[in-house]
């Protein structure tokens, strides 16, 4: 009984272990906050981002000035929680991208990292492989201790919403999850992950109204900054209009 006691211990302690080295990197990855009602764009305080404490986004806005892409948040419409972010495509031909982006987050060398998002489409307007279908891009870009050199290449990925006929991943009536992995250079510390969407002109306009929901970045911690992070702004990034 004691042989098999100590190893019920062993076994748990093993799981407990592997859970820690696989945690969740984000926070705010459900997007609850800031707390809205209906559906509010990222430029009229709609952005999980750079708001308040206890979020890991720091920019999240379309940059199509003429408003065929917008993004926000919601609470039409949520995987876990209260709320999801959106993205709404107007018709839009090729055009500027939304994006979604985190702060540099603390990873290790040479370890494999998973990233995804569930998405789901809107019922009433949904996306279809009939008309132009858009892209949802994911970057993960590595740096060193530092905080400013970039190691390594930029790791891409690419996927069409709501997918290619055959293999289609996003629909209307569930909630579904893009996923991808990522090895990171010896001498990384930090990464930064981008989340993408663009309509691409191809095939006519893109239309249709799409969510997502609890965003991954899953791995082993690696040590916090022990100093200020440097600016990160994109150039494209506007800043929120003032309430």
């Amino acid at each position: 009984m004691r042989v098999l006691q100590t190893s019920c211990a062993a076994l748990l302690l093993s799981v407990f272990a592997a859970t820690a080295q696989n945690e969740n990197l984000l926070q705010n990855a459900s997007f609850e906050d800031p707390k809205i009602e209906g559906r509010v764009d990222a430029m009229k305080g709609g952005m999980p981002a750079r708001l308040q404490d206890g979020t890991s986004w720091t920019f999240y806005q379309s940059t199509d000035e003429t408003g065929a892409v917008s993004a926000g948040l919601t609470n039409e419409l949520a995987r876990t929680g209260k709320q999801s972010i959106y993205i709404d495509f107007k018709k839009a031909g090729k055009s500027p991208d939304a994006f979604l982006m985190t702060e540099l987050l603390p990873i290790k060398g040479e370890e494999t990292y998973r990233i995804s998002i569930w998405g789901r489409l809107d019922r009433k307007r949904p996306l279809t492989v009939i008309n132009s279908r858009p892209l949802l891009r994911v970057e993960a870009e590595f740096y060193q201790a530092d905080l400013e050199t970039q190691v390594g290449d930029t790791a891409y990925r690419t996927h069409q919403i709501p997918g290619s006929p055959g293999r289609i991943l996003f629909e209307s009536e569930k909630w579904s999850e893009y996923f991808t992995e990522v090895k990171t250079p010896e001498d990384a510390a930090f990464m930064k992950v981008t989340f993408r969407w663009q309509a691409t002109g191809e095939g006519g306009e893109a239309d249709g109204l799409v969510y997502f929901d609890d965003a991954i970045v899953q791995g082993p911690a690696g040590t916090p900054a022990a100093k200020e992070v440097p600016d990160q702004t994109p150039k494209d990034a506007a800043v929120p209009a003032a309430k």
